[in-house]
């Protein structure tokens, strides 16, 4: 992925060099369903420099593309990039610069942006809120990643919560957990 290292390399710093086409990591042939479906919270590991971005680097090594970009992860990522940028934790042009990166791979194929119908997974993600938020705990934007994922076919959950993971399982996903080590 475009700015990113390779799984065996420490975790992004200053490289962004534009080469989403790493020889490790092939993409799938044009008409493989897409598999993997991972957390917003995974990919800005990816994306931004984090003390863990290293092991999330791994993980996705382990997922040939391309992955699952929904207009939820998109949203999601803009506003967390943007909200590290409003508590100084990142400026502005890092920002700009993950956000191109992203739509560089895009543009390369290592994400695909599945048709679906957003009112589908509105009404998908009630259901899902209605069977299980009581008993699990998971919050609105989770509950719409999950209902996303089942209705673009998605087989793969990556994520780093708990009670995600939890509703992913319940609707038959496969779940990878990701453990953060800071």
């Amino acid at each position: 992925m475009a700015g990113l290292g390779c799984p065996h390399e420490a975790p992004p710093t200053a490289r962004r060099d534009g080469n989403a086409r790493e020889p490790n990591h092939p993409r799938a042939p044009r008409g493989t369903p897409l598999s993997a479906y991972f957390d917003s919270g995974i990919i800005t590991k990816w994306y931004l420099p984090e003390p863990d971005s290293a092991a999330a680097l791994r993980l996705r090594a382990r997922f040939v593309p391309p992955a699952v970009l929904t207009h939820l992860h998109r949203v999601e990522l803009v506003t967390a990039w943007h909200l590290k940028v409003f508590r100084r934790e990142l400026d502005l042009d890092s920002a700009r610069q993950a956000l191109g990166d992203l739509e560089s791979d895009v543009e390369a194929g290592v994400w695909e942006a599945p048709e679906y119908d957003l009112g589908d997974v509105h009404s998908r993600a009630e259901s899902l809120a209605r069977q299980h938020a009581a008993t699990l705990g998971t919050r609105t934007l989770d509950i719409l990643h999950v209902a996303a994922a089942v209705l673009v076919g998605a087989r793969d959950f990556i994520t780093g919560d708990r009670r995600q993971a939890s509703l992913a399982e319940a609707c038959g996903l496969e779940v990878s957990r990701y453990r953060s080590r800071s």
